[in-house]
């Protein structure tokens, strides 16, 4: 009896060790070397690295092979990217792990982690999704340059990592990489500072559908047609104000943007005195570019906004990490459609504007940059919403279509368009939009 008794656990020992065998091992994440930049083409995971905005660089390989890149800024909208993977690359298995840069020179700069967008397509729109940044001279830990980065201090989606960014340049200064690559453990001697605060970077509507123009501040001369456009064409936008505008008493801005808000429009945060707020050399004068803002539009508005649309779009960590020092849970504001009035507006191809809408509409973005500064941006703006509305889009203000709680409830046709009858409910289609549709053929 006690042979079988012996037999029969000898043989259920064999079952649990054979199961075990066939199960999968649970891989422990590795360190992974990012970029090594020893080949100018590809990084070391032979994805896309390379310039933005016209950075000066220069790749370098010394006596002992050591590799590098030179980055010579000039502005803080010059970056540097080193991508994961030219799709998704997923790294929540290395979510408690750390980016370690080394590096020498100057560390006045950004470091940013890319997440890609839902469809992790950089053909759609946006691209990136949304980001999150660390102030690298933070993260430095002694003098032989080297940064380390928790990756849990950047608030993304680990599941849809795009690229590591290096941007937001406030020297020019000289910064020189030389790796980059994520590890297990930190170094015995070294601590991380606490994860500051950088508000939530938008750039596409939550809202399924909908569809937001954010209007940046233009010429008073033509505001009174932005008006009636929007008036005739029965939507709200939200525009972002500079302060200085506001406290000039020869725009009549604060009039304008007091019957906007009667209309029902969103006014929002756009910086005090319109600089590349990134770039300036102090954080005072970071601040007093927030505060300056909030305090022109409570004083002379009456509102507090969350919603804050850098100047230029310029991004970096200090101007984020300032702003949510000052607003509770600020949005940063960018953009996945821009009618680039910037660049076509005062040339003889003005209808540039409306082809550079179309496509970024066509490739899924929901989010508008555009200026009042010239009659020629106004001039297509009908035919901006028309665009919007013949892709079945509801067009609101930025807080609803970031279903934000505090924003205003929808109207009774935006609610009905929510469950469902776009088609029942869009306007007329407007009269000019047969010339628009043969011109753009003709492009």
């Amino acid at each position: 009896m006690k042979l079988l008794t012996v037999l029969a656990y000898y043989i259920l020992f064999i079952i649990i060790s054979s199961a075990h065998a066939m199960m999968p091992l649970r891989k422990r994440p590795r360190d992974v070397v990012i970029d090594d930049f020893c080949r100018s083409s590809v990084n070391s995971l032979d994805a896309w690295h390379g310039p933005g905005e016209n950075l000066p660089i220069e790749y370098d390989q010394d006596d002992d092979d050591d590799c590098s890149v030179r980055l010579s800024p000039s502005n803080p909208d010059h970056n540097y990217h080193t991508q994961f993977s030219y799709s998704c690359f997923d790294l929540s298995k290395h979510r408690k792990m750390f980016l370690h840069v080394k590096y020498s020179g100057s560390d006045a700069f950004t470091i940013s982690l890319y997440q890609h967008n839902g469809a992790c397509n950089p053909w759609r729109a946006p691209f990136p999704g949304t980001f999150d940044s660390v102030e690298a001279s933070r993260y430095v830990t002694d003098d032989e340059g080297d940064i380390y980065v928790p990756l849990s201090h950047f608030y993304v989606d680990l599941k849809r990592a795009s690229s590591i960014a290096f941007h937001g340049f406030y020297t020019s200064e000289e910064t020189i990489l030389h790796k980059v690559e994520i590890v297990k453990h930190l170094p015995d001697d070294v601590d991380v500072p606490r994860k500051l605060p950088t508000g939530t970077m938008v750039l596409n509507c939550k809202r399924p559908n909908s569809f937001a123009f954010g209007i940046d501040d233009g010429d008073p001369a033509l505001a009174q047609v932005v008006m009636d456009i929007l008036e005739d064409e029965d939507i709200k936008v939200t525009f972002f104000v500079v302060g200085r505008g506001l406290r000039d008493p020869d725009t009549n801005f604060t009039n304008l943007y007091l019957e906007m808000l009667e209309r029902g429009h969103q006014v929002a945060l756009h910086s005090d005195t319109h600089p590349k707020m990134e770039g300036l050399q102090t954080i005072d004068e970071i601040d007093d570019e927030i505060t300056g803002g909030q305090h022109a539009l409570k004083d002379l508005l009456g509102v507090r906004s969350r919603y804050f649309r850098p100047p230029y779009g310029t991004v970096g960590a200090r101007m984020r990490q300032r702003l949510a020092a000052h607003i509770d849970d600020p949005y940063i504001v960018n953009w996945s459609v821009d009618v680039e009035d910037w660049l076509w507006a005062n040339t003889d191809e003005p209808w540039r504007q409306l082809k550079a809408f179309r496509r970024d509409v066509e490739r899924g973005g929901d989010l508008v940059v555009m200026h009042y500064l010239t009659w020629s941006t106004v001039r297509y703006f009908r035919d901006f919403i028309d665009i919007a509305r013949r892709k079945g889009r509801r067009i609101m203000r930025i807080d609803q279509c970031m279903m934000d709680p505090d924003a205003p409830e929808l109207s009774s046709l935006e609610s009905l368009q929510d469950d469902g009858h776009e088609s029942r409910m869009l306007r007329t289609q407007l009269h000019s939009q047969h010339e628009v549709d043969v011109e753009v053929e003709e492009w």
